[in-house]
């Protein structure tokens, strides 16, 4: 037992530290309506009004107005425990041999996930459509990666996996990404003439069900219709182009605001194409790749602190010891520095401008930095793993499963949240640049120490500032 916990000490941490700031979670945004709803309907009453009038996710909704329903306390343990077994089953499949050290890198690389964002259409309401259909839709795919790691599967984590697989598939985003995944997988089972595995060919048909499901829904087209009309009026007279702009941009802009996850997947990919490259090209091309992303995202910071006090605002009650102290004087210092540059400044200030600009220098030169970003990405995976197209997919999948939120009048309500199967395909990847690079010694044992204190810091800090978010404007107090 002892060395159990050992092992998996990584975890338990992890569930420690969401723990104390699911502690501090209150009620809040939509969980509040929701609550209510049972007082005066039955439960297949609601689901009846929801399918014909509002939405197909009838799984999810059903559990969300019985989870807002009962003690906060019940949906506080259930997300802890849903939530990490998402993360293992992350770290399992890229850490096959499991390694302690690639565990660790895998909850600090969660921990620098922006968790606060599950909170901005309530707690409840947020993960359950967000963070657990990714725990779930990990958890759908056990049977696919027991097999590919040679392991096997019990029949009841096949039960496990197909409850997952029902619940995770009743999301559009998720739905999506498990019927492309399972289809990959089937092809290639018969391209390559090997045994088909019949979980695989029951989630493909389940997830292909549960998208015609979606598209027929006839409360889909309604809320559609009135979220056009409720939140961006104009959306109804974009073009394909337009609406790709907006998932474009805002998915780049959403990536480059958080400042960590693909700035670090960005470089760590362009470091490890470089020392594997003796191609001279190749490598002018990935020294160009580190020092875009770094200048982006410093620069972009730049812009954040001329914006600090405007921020700070925005988060609530700001105490006066804040607002008056002298510290306060540094935004007005950074916003002389990012004025003195109109272009570049007005540029990167399209990751966040909520609607469609105008024709000019600018809003092309932000497509043609987003399409930059994109195209090298993913030249760059397919040089860092030549005979594995999987890392490609992983990035493909999450960038399409973002990027398709611009074809939906909610692209700006919607927030972050809808960015998270990206930012978890960002982490999977960088796990497994991490685990090539350490399995094949391509690190100095210096090196080594200076990237894990790294990590360990930036973990740390972003955990702080999540904890600090969540207090402040949506805490329990």
């Amino acid at each position: 037992m002892n060395y159990n916990i050992k092992k998996y000490f990584p975890f338990v941490l992890f569930v420690g530290a969401m723990l104390i700031l699911h502690a501090i979670m209150g009620f809040n945004g939509d969980d509040i309506k929701y609550a209510k709803v049972l007082t005066n309907q039955s439960l297949v009453d609601y689901i009846n009004y929801r399918y014909y009038n509002w939405s197909s996710r009838l799984i999810i909704d059903g559990l969300l107005v019985i989870l807002t329903h009962i003690d906060m306390i019940i949906w506080k343990i259930l997300d802890v425990i849903i939530y990490t077994f998402g993360v293992y089953y992350i770290i399992k499949l890229v850490n096959k041999k499991y390694s302690k050290k690639m565990a660790y890198f895998g909850i600090l690389l969660f921990l620098m996930y922006p968790f606060y964002e599950m909170a901005s259409a309530g707690w409840i309401s947020t993960t359950l459509n967000y963070s657990w259909c990714f725990a779930f839709g990990i958890i759908s795919f056990i049977p696919l990666i027991y097999e590919v790691q040679g392991e096997k599967v019990n029949r009841y984590m096949y039960v496990i996996s197909f409850l997952a697989l029902l619940f995770a598939t009743n999301q559009e985003q998720s739905g999506a990404l498990i019927f492309a995944f399972n289809l990959l997988y089937l092809l290639n089972s018969l391209i390559n003439k090997k045994p088909v595995n019949k979980f695989n060919v029951l989630a493909t048909v389940i997830s292909a069900g549960a998208l015609i499901f979606v598209f027929t829904c006839p409360g889909n087209t309604i809320r559609f219709a009135h979220e056009v009309a409720y939140w961006y009026p104009e959306f109804a007279n974009f073009t394909i182009l337009d609406k790709s702009y907006l998932g474009l941009v805002t998915t780049f802009g959403s990536l480059i605001e958080q400042k960590i996850l693909f700035p670090m997947f960005y470089i760590i990919l362009s470091v490890f194409v470089l020392i594997r490259s003796e191609n001279k090209y190749l490598k002018y091309f990935c020294y160009f790749n580190i020092i875009l992303v770094v200048f982006i995202t410093v620069f972009n910071t730049f812009i954040d602190i001329s914006i600090l006090e405007t921020s700070l605002k925005s988060l609530g009650n700001v105490p006066g010891v804040i607002k008056n102290s002298p510290l306060m004087a540094i935004p007005h210092m950074f916003e002389q520095i990012v004025n003195a540059t109109p272009y570049l400044t007005e540029t990167l200030k399209l990751f966040t401008y909520e609607g469609l600009p105008k024709l000019s220098i600018n809003s092309i030169s932000i497509v043609v930095l987003c399409l930059y970003l994109l195209i090298s990405s993913c030249i760059m995976l397919v040089k860092a793993f030549p005979k594995n197209l999987l890392p490609f997919f992983i990035f493909l999948g999450g960038f399409v499963s973002r990027f398709i939120v611009g074809f939906s009048p909610v692209v700006f309500p919607s927030g972050a949240r809808v960015t998270i199967f990206l930012y978890v395909a960002l982490i999977t990847l960088i796990l497994m640049l991490l685990k090539k690079l350490y399995d094949n010694n391509a690190i100095p044992s210096r090196t080594q120490v200076i990237l894990e204190n790294s990590f360990l810091i930036i973990a740390f800090l972003n955990y702080v500032i999540v904890f600090a978010i969540s207090f402040m404007k949506y805490g329990i107090f």
